[in-house]
Parts: structure tokens; sequence; C-alpha cells
């Protein structure tokens, strides 16, 4: 596998740890993807849909996001956020790996990928930054869950109150992640939900990049964020002919098992976005690029992706 890896400073000094997948030499520059991954994981899990993507003639571009993977001063700060809005400030690191990438490629625009809360990012990237895109690939997204979310939100703030915004909570990390895991008993790991494929899942559990714990205001920023992506503006603001893929598994909690992906794509539609592809894999979970059936997922993903990289040539 041909990449590299490097790092970059933010305006709050803050160091953002990123990897560059450099396309396959022996056949032209299909486009540049960049990828902004899930909660609680790191750039380095997409190895695998990145080697894919460069074998095809993509390069691609994925940074930890802060307080993620590599984006620490050690594993002792995983998961622990001292600023004031997490969401954006993960935002505008993207956005700086974007000016990185295009300073790199001044001729493509950017396939801008992101996953679960990767891709509440990306949704707000596209409604803000929307006119540097080729494309826009959403997997695991997610509708605002009004009863989980709602009381999310109250909760985390409630207890950032008395307890600091800066400390973790055992209860809300376990009212969240048991809620999910609650659809696929028995349990064999407190991660079934994940994915089908027991392999993955003993990996995702044994990574010792894998975030147990977060600060408090995590959740408040990222809830919240949940909410915002999800309101009509967001969706207004996307440009219409900006073309949209949207896959996710149908047994998928963060998904709702498909409703809250399908309602996405239909506000999308309502927006007026006129290039927009829903996949619902029946049988597939929360990763759906670590299911049993990743092959399926990956060419599928490609066939639309070439599609509209030809498109746009």
């Amino acid at each position: 596998m041909n990449f590299s890896t490097d790092t970059f400073k933010t305006p709050d000094k803050q160091t953002i740890f990123y990897y560059k997948w450099f396309a396959n030499k022996n056949m032209p520059l299909r486009g540049v993807v960049q990828i902004s991954h899930g909660v609680g994981e790191h750039a380095g899990r997409y190895h695998s849909i990145a080697q894919v993507l460069q074998n095809e003639g993509y390069e691609v571009y994925a940074n930890d996001h802060r307080i993620h993977g590599k984006s620490v001063r050690n594993e002792d700060f995983l998961g622990y956020y001292d600023g004031e809005d997490y969401f954006s400030d993960a935002l505008n690191d993207m956005r700086q790996l974007s000016e990185i990438i295009k300073k790199e490629h001044p001729s493509k625009k950017i396939i801008l990928f992101g996953h679960s809360m990767g891709s509440f990012l990306s949704r707000a990237y596209a409604s803000k930054y929307g006119g540097d895109l080729e494309a826009l690939i959403l997997s695991g997204t997610a509708s605002f869950m009004k009863g989980l979310g709602g009381f999310g939100i109250f909760s985390a703030k409630l207890l950032s109150k008395i307890n600091g915004k800066h400390r973790s909570n055992e209860m809300l990390k376990n009212i969240f992640f048991s809620n999910f895991n609650k659809h696929f008993k028995p349990n064999r790991t407190q991660s079934d939900w994940l994915s089908s494929d027991e392999n993955q899942v003993d990996l995702f559990e044994a990574d010792p990049l894998r975030i147990e714990d977060f600060s408090l205001s995590i959740y408040v920023d990222i809830l919240t964020a949940s909410k915002k992506v999800n309101e009509e503006i967001i969706f207004k603001n996307t440009p219409k002919e900006l073309p949209i893929y949207v896959f996710s598994g149908g047994q998928d909690p963060v998904g709702e098992m498909g409703k809250g992906v399908k309602k996405v794509a239909e506000n999308f539609k309502k927006a007026g976005i006129q290039n927009l592809t829903l996949k619902i894999y029946e049988f597939g979970r929360h990763e759906m690029l670590n299911e049993i059936n990743k092959t399926e997922v990956e060419n599928d993903l490609l066939t639309w992706l070439h599609q509209q990289t030809k498109a746009q040539k």
C-alpha cells in the first residue's frame, strides 16, 4: 500500500495527523477523496477502502479528527476535549486539510466522504463549502433522533453543569452505546452494532486507538450538531447540482434501521438536489465498509463514483 503521513498545525496550536494514499500512477488521476471518520475511531481504519480507491486512480486523504487517533499528545488524551465547540473545531480542521489538498491538486475538486459523525461534519461542510466539492458520499448517517438525541443533549448539559464539561460520564456513555447494542442481543461484545462480521468487531475492540470514553462536552456538541445538520437550511444551502451518494445498513441503529437515513435522503430531494442515490443494505449494520458483504459495498460505491468523475471530465 503506497501512502504517507504528515501533520499540520491549527490556528489554536493543535497538531492534526493525516494520511495520504497515492493514486495508481499507471492510470490518469480520476479524482481526489477526503475522508472524515466517525466518533471514537480514527482515519487508519480506512486503509482498506483507501487502497481500493487508490488502485482505481483516486488520491485519498484523511485526518484523525482532534482528540482522535494520532491527533493527540499521547493515548491518555484520547477523547479528552477542553475547547468550546468541538464540531466547529473539527470542521475547521477538515477545511484546513482541504486547503492542503487544493494546493496539491489545484485542478481537482474534492470528493468528500463522511462516516457517522464524519457524515454530519461532511453535510455541514457541503452546506458551507459545497462549491469546492465534486461529490458527497455519506455512510452511516442519520436524521435527528428526537427521543434519544433530545434526552442526550439535556442529560449531557445537566451533567456538564454538575461535574464539569471536560469530565467523562459512564452513565451517558452506556445510555448511548448500550441502546445501539440492544438490538443485537445476546451481545457477544459491546460493539456488535457496528458489523455482523465478528472479525471486524474484534479488530475494533482490540484497537489501541479506539476511544471508550469522552469529555461530556463531546456528547453535547455532537448531539447538538446532529440536530443542526438536519435543519432545513443545511439541506437548502447544499448545491443543487452536487452529486450525493448515501449508503447505510438496514440494521444500523444510528440510522434508525433505515428510517432516519431515508428521511435524510428525502430532505435532500425536497431541497432540490438533482443527483442523489440512496443505497440501503438490508442486513447491514453501522459500518458497511466493514460488513461481510464489504466487496459488494465497495463495488457499488466505485460504480457510482466512476459515473460521477466521468461526467465531470
